[in-house]
């Protein structure tokens, strides 16, 4: 099996980049089978070079990306069939689409929750995806994922902010003060989002009095706010990124190719709208997309 990492990315010799690489090693040492190669939209090989190199091999492509936003929903499809014409490729759903996906999150936001609220502080906590208004789906993921913390934490206060729609990043931050926040980056990271924008937002607002030991971050959190790591940083990445592959080649042939991936079939494929199938989370709970 040929699988392709297919990430936004931030340019060769990122951050970002650095990343999707270091996991495509972390996902061979568990499947030694198994080719893995990355692709970025900016950065080395693109996404036309690599499906062009990959042409025949039947890839399996992975958008590590959170949301079914407008790059995994058309311009990966769009650039991969540039360089496959014959679309024999698989595109599985994004990484942040995925049913464990929220499951992850909860775990870490739990642990968040929990620290503050044996310190006496009862926090809100704050999503905060890229969002776009060219593709809706973008922001729908974020949503999808704001109601599962809700689930999980009733007694919590879940909130929802974009850099690129409504409702904003810098509207919420400023809307809540000073109060206690545990934030959600819902991005991929190794960019100036999470260390600059998402950071400058929400300490805007607050009381920061000792400076930072990090170069070029003039102010230390304060001790009401916890911003959680982003995806890139997870330890739980490469089980998302296998539990997408195993998804996308073993869901039943009864389904079809239409359900819940992109399938290209030699010389007669067809793009498909990812995330069709309804994924039942948990029992006794509403199927979601």
């Amino acid at each position: 099996m040929s699988v392709i990492l297919a990430a936004h990315g931030a340019g060769d010799g990122s951050e970002a980049n650095r990343r999707v690489l270091e996991l495509a090693d972390a996902l061979r040492a568990r499947r030694p089978g198994v080719r893995f190669g990355c692709a970025f939209w900016k950065g080395t090989p693109s996404w036309e070079d690599a499906a062009r190199s990959s042409r025949g091999q039947r890839p399996v492509v992975v958008p590590i990306m959170a949301s079914a936003g407008y790059y995994a929903r058309r311009r990966l499809p769009e650039e991969w069939a540039k360089g496959d014409p014959s679309r024999s490729f698989v595109i599985t759903s994004p990484i942040g689409t995925l049913p464990a996906f929220p499951r992850v999150l909860a775990t870490k936001v739990g642990e968040a929750v929990t620290a503050m609220n044996q310190r006496g502080l009862s926090p809100v906590v704050l999503l905060v995806g890229h969002g776009t208004t060219r593709v809706r789906s973008s922001g729908e993921a974020a949503r999808w994922v704001r109601d599962e913390m809700a689930l999980t934490f009733p007694r919590t206060e879940i909130l929802t902010a974009f850099l690129d729609e409504s409702p904003f990043l810098s509207d919420v931050a400023g809307s809540l003060g000073d109060r206690p926040v545990v934030a959600v980056p819902l991005l991929l990271g190794g960019g100036p989002h999470v260390l600059v924008d998402l950071e400058k937002a929400l300490t805007e607002h607050r009381t920061c009095t000792e400076p930072s030991p990090v170069p070029g971050r003039l102010e230390i959190l304060p001790q009401n706010l916890k911003i959680l790591p982003p995806i890139l940083e997870w330890p739980e990445l490469a089980s998302l990124t296998l539990e997408a592959i195993d998804l996308a080649t073993r869901i039943p042939a009864s389904l079809g190719p239409s359900r819940g991936f992109w399938r290209g079939r030699a010389g007669r494929a067809r793009l498909r709208a990812a995330m069709s199938v309804p994924v039942p989370l948990r029992a006794g709970l509403p199927s979601v997309p």
